[in-house]
């Protein structure tokens, strides 16, 4: 009575109703627009890593002096779970995956502190570690390249750092913009062996007299009267000639022996090791990154913006592109989803115009979608949701269901008004009636999306914002339905509203009277029903073992790469070669747009013999091929000598496959861990072999296992000892001659540029040349490399790879279908073909863990949801009768979701899976308003031949709002 009694007053208040309405939209304007707009939701992905890199060094030797150490100093903090280390020529990778619940930037600042305390033990030389969280809000927004075909790549650098930088960081809302590429800057001491030698000069001295004469010692105060200062002593290079005319050592007649004696200091660039060129001109590249409380769309817009200002001042035959731009990305999406919302506002009009006849129905209906969709977005602001690609989603989504309630609510109140009653009373009973139902109905719904709370990593993460955004929406069309349908139905709705004499009127009548007929020889033949129930859960049975997995879905993004390896140590003029053959053709190419080529460059990979091309292809309305199909094409194409070319497509989650529900995964990722490198290569060898005999098997990636080539310098420990040398000090000077030695800084404009003591390039091309190099005195006379050591050729490993300090070896394999039979197929190898040595495993490791874990969340998640939807509906009906025969309407859904995607040839991912948790609560509504229909026209008093009459009456009066809700959604 209490509710009739609110429903009552609110149809007696209209103008108060009213008002509520505009206020609330009034609020979701205002909080669409200051909603937070970002690609993707605030992600804690539990990863800090970091990267060193120390540039021409064997992977063994980065192994020894660079990743053990830090392994060893991060391994105590508190909450890392694992440590995963990748080691290249130049350079390692560390990634430490956190414990569920670490703060990763917590353990990101005491991995700083860690490696801080170890900073001594790392060479000078190293680059400083980068340690850094896998944060979405600190990935660039925007990429631009600064291109042209008559300027230098010192020239293009200088331009972007002094010129561009600047006018972009001084936009609102951008925190940095950084040049990437081009030529930097650098001060070379280049020494002569030959002069050197008659000099007397070991390269020791040269590096002792460089770094003392290149300091400043703060020394004190100075207090004179009532003024003080600060006293420090400087002796700062500031030019060339004050390098070259440093003295190294006074030679027995007085005569001081000066850098320009021996060698000239020179003000150069950093030898090139990678350069990027867009649609093959001489570029670099500039990564806007926005500040953590900023827009996106407003910051990509503002650059767009500043592109133009910045176009008009740059030189003649320099030229701006952008290459990614995530605001455009955003902006697309948010566009979809207003022709999302506009589309559903038409059609649902449409429908309900059709089948009710009336304009007035329609409209009244159709007008809950903006109210609740503006309801919702101040719903979203309020608890701090972001509008994201997921939430922009889980909008998308909610459209088609915001209208179910009130549909349900008009067309019982249009019922009432077809059997004569006065428009006042039809709104009230109608609504009364309902209420009940739609209140179940709702409360179903929201319990399905409970255990998606639950979800951990990723998925869960991704899953939050969606979940939140439909519960909110949701949430709000039930409170339209029962306050703004029947207000607006008491004052637009008339009599003349609803014609029944109309065709659809006439129509649905029909189809009402057949569904009876059909309804009561069921009830008479329930042994057909039984049956019909059995092979729809056999159907579901089929196609749940014959639907192939992945985790998320591929998309048509038209981008793809092509990643180029050379054999191992091969020139960077030889990988630039290929490459830039590479992308010759792919800009002769009519379905290419740009080209982005990284030479020396892949990934995080910094290496000579490895390339990139990012390849960005024009709109899909302008090709008749998708982004796979080009790419398996251009696979077939690319074929060159010694040279392995993989051509992939991006497809915004990463490759596809796996995560499938019962079924294998499409990618396979065999790990062999033990101490012997060697041993473990051979396995992975013999694993390679028999996985490329089966047809199935699309590719296999072994190359962590490729080799390569290194000379190694043995030193004559017996006579070094005789000439009073220690190995320390021979090596130490073979490097600096050869490699280089930072001594210090060189100082212009606020700025700070290396000085590296080494030789001059001839001596270090060929061995011949290398052993003129003078490595230690003895007495007056400079010994050359030859006199205390040889060289050996060898091969080392290209790349290593440690799993919490020990070391492991992957296979990689790409099958065709499900990849449980291959899984299978290598265990039964290990099992009778390989016998692994003692301290030696094998794991299934890769993204096929992440995505069987993610697979059982989602299935538990969907057992939950069912549960608790069970729980909700035996609260309402205070039975268990009802909502076990409610219960039976997931399974038909199911079947229809299952029997879908086996014909589209669609894998099931996570998306789908959530799909399925949201359908649990959308197929039990009309379940829900049907039963309670029939409860409440029905009771087990009636006659057998009374209660079967009211039980098909029921139904079939349920039929239209059913149908309908279907239509729309």
């Amino acid at each position: 009575m209490e509710t009739k009694g609110i429903i009552y007053r609110l149809l007696r208040r209209p103008v108060t109703v009213a008002m509520i309405t505009i206020l609330t939209i009034g609020f979701g304007l205002f909080s669409l627009t200051n909603l937070k707009i970002t690609l993707l939701p605030n992600l804690e992905i539990p990863v800090v890593a970091i990267s060193t890199n120390y540039r021409d060094v064997a992977p063994e030797d980065i192994k020894r002096i660079l990743a053990v150490p830090i392994e060893n100093a991060v391994a105590s903090i508190d909450g890392v779970e694992s440590i995963e280390t990748t080691v290249r020529r130049g350079g390692a990778f560390i990634v430490m995956r956190l414990k569920g619940g670490t703060n990763a930037q917590r353990v990101e600042m005491d991995a700083r502190e860690a490696i801080d305390r170890i900073r001594a033990d790392i060479p000078r030389e190293a680059a400083q570690p980068i340690i850094f969280q896998f944060d979405p809000e600190r990935r660039p927004i925007m990429s631009l390249s600064v291109a042209a075909a008559n300027r230098g790549l010192d020239e293009l650098r200088q331009l972007s750092t002094e010129m561009i930088e600047p006018m972009f960081e001084r936009i609102p809302g951008v925190a940095s913009a950084e040049t990437q590429g081009g030529l930097q800057r650098a001060i070379y001491v280049n020494l002569n062996p030959e002069l050197m030698n008659q000099h007397r000069v070991a390269p020791a001295q040269v590096e002792q007299a460089l770094s003392t004469n290149n300091v400043q010692i703060p020394i004190g105060n100075l207090l004179t009267g009532r003024q003080s200062y600060s006293i420090r002593a400087e002796s700062i290079y500031s030019n060339m000639d004050e390098i070259n005319d440093t003295i190294i050592r006074i030679s027995d007649e007085g005569v001081p022996i000066r850098v320009r004696d021996i060698g000239l200091a020179e003000d150069t660039f950093v030898d090139i090791t990678s350069l990027v060129e867009v649609n093959g001109l001489n570029s670099v590249t500039i990564n806007i990154q926005k500040q953590s409380d900023a827009n996106t769309l407003d910051v990509a817009r503002a650059v767009i913006g500043e592109i133009e200002n910045i176009e008009r001042i740059l030189p003649p035959g320099v030229g701006m592109q952008v290459l990614n731009n995530e605001g455009q990305f955003i902006e697309n999406s948010i566009q979809n989803l207003t022709q999302s919302a506009l589309v559903a506002l038409a059609l649902v009009a449409l429908i309900l115009f059709i089948f009710m006849g009336s304009y007035r129905a329609a409209t009244i209906v159709a007008f809950s979608i903006p109210i609740s969709m503006t309801a919702t977005f101040a719903a979203m602001y309020f608890s701090g949701v972001s509008l994201n690609i997921i939430s922009i989603t889980g909008l998308a989504l909610a459209v088609g269901l915001l209208v179910d309630n009130s549909i349900v609510v008009l067309d019982n109140i249009i019922s009432k008004i077809e059997k004569g009653e006065p428009i006042f009373n039809a709104v009230l009973n109608g609504t009364n009636e309902m209420k009940e139902a739609l209140l179940g109905s709702t409360l179903t719904t929201l319990a399905v999306f409970v255990p998606i709370f639950f979800l951990s990593g990723f998925t869960g993460q991704i899953a939050r914002d969606l979940a939140l955004t439909i519960s909110y929406a949701i949430s709000l069309s039930f409170v339209a339905s029962i306050i703004l349908i029947p207000v607006f139905s008491s004052r637009f709705l008339r009599k003349d509203s609803v014609k029944t004499d109309g065709f659809m009127y006439r129509f649905t009548a029909n189809l009402e009277k057949r569904y009876a007929r059909i309804l009561r020889w069921q009830l008479l033949h329930k042994r057909y029903t039984l049956l019909a129930i059995f092979g729809v859960i056999g159907g579901i049975v089929f196609f749940f073992t014959q639907i192939e997995g992945e985790f998320f879905p591929d998309n048509d993004t038209g981008e793809l790469t092509v990643d180029v390896q050379l054999v191992s140590g091969a020139q960077l003029t030889s990988t630039a070669e290929i490459l830039r053959d590479v992308t010759s053709r792919l800009l002769d190419d009519e379905r290419v747009q740009t080209t982005v080529t990284s030479i020396g460059q892949s990934g995080w990979r910094r290496e000579s013999h490895v390339g990139r091309v990012q390849v960005t292809l024009v709109p899909s309305s302008q090709r008749a091929q998708s982004t796979d199909e080009i790419a398996l094409e251009l696979r077939r194409q690319f074929v060159y000598d010694e040279t392995t070319v993989r051509v992939y497509s991006q497809s915004g989650f990463g490759p596809g496959g796996g995560g499938g529900f019962g079924t294998g995964m499409g990618n396979i990722t065999v790990s062999l861990i033990g101490p012997d490198i060697d041993i473990l290569q051979g396995l992975t060898d013999r694993i390679e072999n028999v996985m490329l005999e089966d047809s199935l098997v699309i590719a296999v990636d072994n190359q962590r296992v490729g080799s390569l080539p290194e000379i190694i310098y043995r030193l004559d420990r017996v006579a070094l000892g005789r000439m009073g040398a220690t190995f320390s000090d021979a090596a130490n000077s073979f490097k600096t001659q050869t490699r280089g030695t930072q001594v210090g800084e060189y100082r212009v404009d606020g700025r700070e540029f290396p000085i590296e003591v080494r030789t001059p390039d001839i001596y270090r091309r060929g061995i011949e040349n290398l052993n003129r190099i003078q490595v230690v005195r003895a007495e007056d006379q400079s010994v050359p490399v030859y006199a205390v050591g040889h060289f050996e050729r060898t091969e080392g490993f290209n790349t290593i790879r440690r799993v919490n300090r020990e070391t492991q070896l992957d296979v990689n394999i790409r099958v065709q279908g499900s990849a449980a039979a291959q899984r299978s197929r290598i265990i039964d190898l290990f099992e009778s073909e390989v016998v692994l040595p003692d301290g030696y495993r094998y794991e299934f490791t890769g993204s096929g863990q992440d995505q069987e874990e993610s697979a059982r969340e989602i299935m538990l998640a969907l057992l939950a949801a069912i549960i608790l939807t069970f729980m909700v509906m035996g609260a309402k009906f205070e039975n268990l009768r009802d909502p076990f025969v409610i219960l039976f309407t997931i399974p038909l859904a199911f079947f229809g979701a299952y029997f879908m995607l086996f014909v589209t040839g669609t894998p099931f991912s996570v998306p789908a899976g959530i799909g399925m948790l949201i359908l649990v609560g959308i197929v039990v509504n009309n379940g829900i308003v049907l039963v309670d229909y029939i409860n409440q026209n029905t009771n087990y008093g009636m006659a057998p031949s009374v209660y079967i009459d009211k039980f098909i009456e029921a139904s079939q009066r349920r039929l239209r709002p059913v149908m309908l809700t279907m239509l729309t959604t």
